[in-house]
């Protein structure tokens, strides 16, 4: 922090610490619209303003004197420099040797650096602007700081004249050290505080609610959805811009005393400090709809209007009572709010959520565990051909868990949690190897042209090694590529493009074939998707529900069907149950079907015994 807004902070002290002690005297017509005062008034004594200066001038001293920083002022009518006694230290001479003048300064300093600072100085006069220059002393302190940074700026009268120049000095190797703690307290991208000072300052606010039971503030997590399709729908560039444009909104919305701190790539924190009452939702909700009503306005930029979703967990201090507490309830309301498809949506934190963020905990270490004992099992559910008289032509490999201590678990408990900790990368690994070892079986027992397709998350398919590890399984179990096919989500296809392109294209001439799940819930466009080197398109379940009796969906279904036979590429309608449903995709021209109405997912046995009924070849077993 600059001279300035210390300088000026005791300047205003010694103002109103005098101005109450010495009141303006004289005649006063009016000071407030209905109180007039009488034009004469009681006569007071003489005042005694040699006195006043004096006692200023003592005030003053002692003010500047408990500064850390040497102060200066230089007064233009009479050309005296007021310097403050720390100013000896800055220039390593003995406090006798400081004189009423600019001498002090020139005599302690290189005679070319003394003339750089009169050139500065007297431009700042004259344009009436701030200046600063860095100075080498003659006498090195022993401290080794050589250098020191002279900064000062005039203030003028009435009519525009300068009156006199304050100004201050500090040591250069200080200045510097107060730069690099600054920078290290914040985001380097957006400039406001980073994970390190979040931490920190939400540390002070614990310990202070400690000592204060009054004291109430709320921690707020802002996580925008979504992130990584901007960056790759658009760039990175565009994508920094906007983290940039909603951090200033944040801190635009928020007061001078929050906190505000980028904490993750596209998750930022707020401190809202001083709450009033108990924190209540009533009361904080209010603040918190403003904040999110301001981020998720419409983004203006590059010529573009971008939407963008943001989702909130707001904890109150009052409901926990440390720091890891704080975040962890926080993140975990976060993870609630987003796993239950409420993107975009405030949450607060409610009784229960730290149970749940220990069963979280746990429900991690029993992913490890079940991994290393091999408790994943693949159930396979067939994908028909409808135009080849409902004749099985593959199955989706689905992973389910056979926990020892509770039975099957669904993977909608455990493959968000194992995704966002990693886990979902071995437990991936081991899914294509068994996916692998089963269809292999199959194949040698005459089922040659049978195609099983596993799922592979994000994390798994952007994976450095990840064409070499399927090369290697595929080589270890002898199956065939041809046999087998990845699905990989449309969000996946669309992070880091060029890469899921290069990766797409490296599968593909391997062999295998590549499917794209849940088509047209996320950000794909044409010209993106003609650019991958995929053989299938997966309908996602949720556009399928509602064809036979919503116009807009089946609308939709229309346009993706078209879609796949314009690119010439397979599609398949996952989640067909009814009749209804069969019928008109059969009319619109969709060929492959996956769903209740045909089969469920069966354990590799009962997979046999449908292939068996429903596989249209001369060698049967």
């Amino acid at each position: 922090m600059g001279f300035i807004p210390y300088f000026f902070a005791i300047f205003f002290l010694a103002y109103v610490a005098l101005f109450y002690k010495f009141p303006l005297q004289g005649n006063r017509k009016k000071i407030r619209n209905d109180v007039v005062i009488p034009e004469k008034v009681e006569q007071v004594p003489a005042r005694d303003y040699q006195k006043d200066l004096s006692e200023k001038d003592e005030l003053f001293q002692m003010l500047v004197d408990v500064s850390s920083d040497g102060f200066w002022t230089f007064d233009v009518p009479t050309g005296k420099v007021y310097w403050s006694n720390r100013v000896a230290k800055f220039l390593n001479i003995p406090l006798t040797s400081i004189v009423d003048s600019f001498d002090t300064l020139k005599n302690a300093v290189l005679e070319s650096d003394w003339t750089t600072f009169k050139e500065k100085f007297t431009r700042s006069l004259e344009d009436n602007a701030p200046f600063s220059a860095k100075l080498r002393l003659l006498n090195v302190p022993k401290d080794g700081n050589s250098e020191i940074i002279v900064s000062g700026r005039s203030q003028c009268n009435e009519e525009g004249r300068p009156i006199r120049v304050i100004g201050s000095i500090t040591g250069a190797h200080e200045q510097e050290e107060s730069t690099r703690q600054f920078y290290a307290y914040r985001d380097a991208l957006t400039g406001v505080y980073n994970r390190k000072f979040f931490l920190e300052k939400l540390k002070v606010d614990v310990d202070m609610a400690a000592q204060k039971p009054d004291y109430t503030f709320a921690v707020v997590l802002l996580d925008i959805d979504s992130f990584g399709a901007i960056n790759e729908s658009y760039s990175m560039n565009f994508g920094d811009n906007v983290l940039k444009i909603v951090s200033d909104r944040i801190r635009s919305t928020c007061r001078n005393n929050d906190c505000v701190a980028r904490i993750g790539p596209d998750v930022f924190a707020v401190v809202i400090h001083d709450i009033e009452g108990k924190g209540s939702d009533d009361e904080l909700m209010p603040t918190v709809k403003r904040l999110h009503n301001k981020v998720k306005t419409p983004i203006q930029l590059d010529g573009r209007e971008l939407y963008i979703s943001v989702s909130m967990a707001v904890v109150v201090n009052k409901d926990v009572d440390c720091v890891e507490d704080l975040l962890s309830n926080a993140t975990a309301v976060l993870r609630d709010l987003k796993k239950g498809g409420n993107h975009g949506g405030i949450q607060f934190f409610a009784g229960g959520i730290r149970e749940k963020a220990m069963k979280l905990y746990k429900l991690e270490y029993e992913i490890r565990r079940a991994i290393q004992a091999q408790e994943f099992v693949l159930v396979y559910q067939p994908i028909v051909d409808i135009e080849q008289g409902n004749r099985v032509s593959g199955f989706e490999a689905l992973v389910r868990w056979n926990n020892s201590e509770h039975g099957v678990v669904s993977p909608a408990e455990f493959i968000p949690l194992a995704e966002e900790t990693g886990l979902i990368v071995p437990m991936g690994a081991q899914i294509l190897r068994m996916a692998c070892e089963q269809t292999k079986k199959w194949v040698d027992m005459g089922f040659t042209d049978i195609r099983v397709a596993v799922n592979f998350s994000a994390k798994q398919f952007t994976l450095d090694n990840m064409v070499d590890d399927v090369k290697r399984v595929l080589a270890e179990t002898h199956l065939n590529p041809k046999n087998l096919k990845l699905e990989i989500t449309e969000y996946t296809a669309m992070c880091e493009v060029e890469k899921a392109i290069d990766i797409m294209r490296a599968l593909s001439n391997m062999g295998l074939q590549i499917s794209i799940d849940d088509f047209g819930t996320g950000y794909s466009s044409l010209s993106y998707l003609k650019r991958y080197p995929v053989h299938t398109l997966k309908m996602d379940k949720s556009f399928i529900d509602h064809i036979a009796d919503d116009e807009e969906d089946a609308t939709f279904a229309r346009m993706v069907i078209s879609i796949a036979n314009t690119l010439n590429l397979d599609l398949i309608a996952e989640g067909v149950e009814t009749e209804e449903q069969l019928q008109f995709l059969k009319r619109e021209g969709c060929r492959y079907i996956q769903g209740y109405y045909f089969s469920k997912p069966l354990a590799p046995e009962k997979a046999l015994a449908y292939m068996r009924e429903h596989y249209d070849v001369e060698a049967r077993v």
